[in-house]
Formats: structure tokens, sequence, C-alpha cells
């Protein structure tokens, strides 16, 4: 459930990043997570029109406040590509810049989210339980059961595609740096899924709680913050992680091509001009 509501924070940045139809996406971001909620709990029609009238206020919301600011996000990006002023300085700016710009959706949406997830009956609590628990079965295995080299090649082969989506074709000497990169983690499954587990446990009391607005509201909102319950060892191995994916990703940009990088600033540029043609500025 956690990823719910990350889900929801998230999804409008995830068109930044999209490469193609960004008006269509963005457009129909209200739909997108409607469909994304009605896999994780059946809504009754009520709280469907419910949420459906919020998800429509928060668009226009976005649309007229945040989406300039992604527009000089996106040209700042592009700016340093230009400029090649890419270090692990600039990228750590930037990430700060895209991390406030999400806490702002979040703060925007985290009102209706509780409010939705109040109105939850027994029937639709147990139905988002059940899908936490399989998912975190999942986790489970993938933490115990797979192997650290097939881990370690996961890890390359998504982040691959990432970088195709970018940049196209990677190089033979970029992909090797993404194999050193994939090296280098350290392990965070079973960490993460220790984390999940804590999670899902006070989700559920908090769930109990639902009937009391002030007191819900109190015990669910720190639940709905992606890192607030990182623990001091897990907050210090994602940082580590975060390092070195810095790195590697400062040097693949530093072995890219004239294409590569021409591809890269078109589409920086292309997002840009259609960011702001969607605001509602």
């Amino acid at each position: 459930m956690k990823s719910f509501f990350r889900m929801l924070a998230l999804v409008s940045l995830a068109v930044v990043v999209a490469g193609c139809g960004v008006r269509l996406a963005y457009n129909n971001i209200d739909w997108l997570i409607m469909r994304w909620v009605d896999r994780q709990v059946t809504l009754e029609p009520e709280q469907d029109r419910a949420f459906r009238q919020m998800l429509d206020q928060r668009m226009e919301w976005h649309c007229a406040s945040e989406l300039p600011d992604y527009v000089e996000f996106l040209r700042a990006v592009e700016s340093d590509i230009r400029q090649n002023d890419i270090s692990v300085e600039r990228l750590m700016v930037h990430g700060e810049e895209l991390r406030v710009l999400g806490e702002r959706l979040m703060e925007g949406l985290q009102p209706a989210v509780i409010d939705l997830l109040a109105s939850l009956n027994d029937d639709q609590v147990a139905e988002i339980l059940e899908g936490i628990d399989e998912r975190n079965e999942e986790l489970r295995e993938q933490a115990f059961e797979t192997s650290e080299e097939q881990l370690r090649q996961d890890r390359v082969e998504s982040m691959n595609r990432v970088l195709r989506r970018i940049f196209g074709q990677v190089t033979d000497r970029q992909n090797q740096r993404l194999i050193q990169w994939a090296a280098e983690l350290e392990p965070t499954e079973e960490l993460a899924l220790s984390q999940r587990l804590a999670w899902r446990d006070r989700f559920a009391r908090a769930l109990d709680h639902r009937d009391d607005p002030e007191v819900f509201a109190e015990l669910m909102s720190p639940l709905l913050e992606p890192t607030n319950d990182w623990s001091d060892e897990y907050q210090a191995i994602m940082e580590f992680n975060r390092e070195r994916t810095l790195e590697a990703m400062v040097d693949i940009h530093h072995m890219a091509n004239n294409r590569q990088l021409g591809r890269v600033r078109s589409r920086l540029n292309s997002l840009a001009r259609s960011f702001n043609r969607l605001s509602c500025v």
C-alpha cells in the first residue's frame, strides 16, 4: 500500500522520462491512477466518484502551479548537459529539485488519500492487506531464493533499459560500467523486506482507527511518507548505493558519444516544450 501513495505522488513526474506522448500521458494521469487503484481495491461507486473528483481538482492545481517548475527543471538539466557540467554534485542538486517536486505533490494528495482509506470497509481493508502480503511474499522469494549473481544481472538489465530510453543504444564501455556498478552495490533485499513487513503491520493497525478521523490522520500521515520509517542501517545502505549510482551515471555520461548526447538534449527540450504547452497558467 505504501507503493500506492508513492505511485500517486510520482505518476505525474514519471511522464518526464516517458519519452513520447507527453500530452496524452499527462491528460490521462487520472485514468491511469484510477486503473491502478482498481487493481488494489474494489471501490464502491460513491468512493470512486469522490476519489475521481479529488483527482480532477488536484490535476487542475498541478497543471497551473507545478508544470512551470517542471519546465524550469528540464531546461536546467539540458543546460548542464550542453555545458558538459555533469558531476555527482550537479546530479545531487537535480535530485533534490525532483524530490521537492514530488513532496509538493504528495502534500497535495495526502488528505484525499487519507479520506479514501478512512472510507474503506472491512472487506476492502482485507483486500488491500492481502495484496500487500502477496507483494511482500514476492520480495521474500527475491531476497532469499535469488542468487547474488542473478540480482546483479537483473540490476544491469533494469538500468540498461532506462539508459536505452535516454541515450538510445548503449555502448560496450557503458555496459561494462553498468556491470561494475551492479557489483559495487550493497544488497538491500532483506532489509527492504524487513522494512515492508514492519510498515504493513503499522498500516494495518492504523486502519483499525479509521473511524476516528483525528487519530487516523495522525497514525496514517507518517506512513505515507516514503522514507519516514527507514532504519538507520537501511538509510545508510540506500545512501551508499545512491552515491555509487550517481558516480556510474556521471561516468556513463562522459562516455556518451555525440549521437547519444544529442538525443538526450533533444528529448529534454521536447519534454520542456510539451510541459510548457500543457501548463494552465
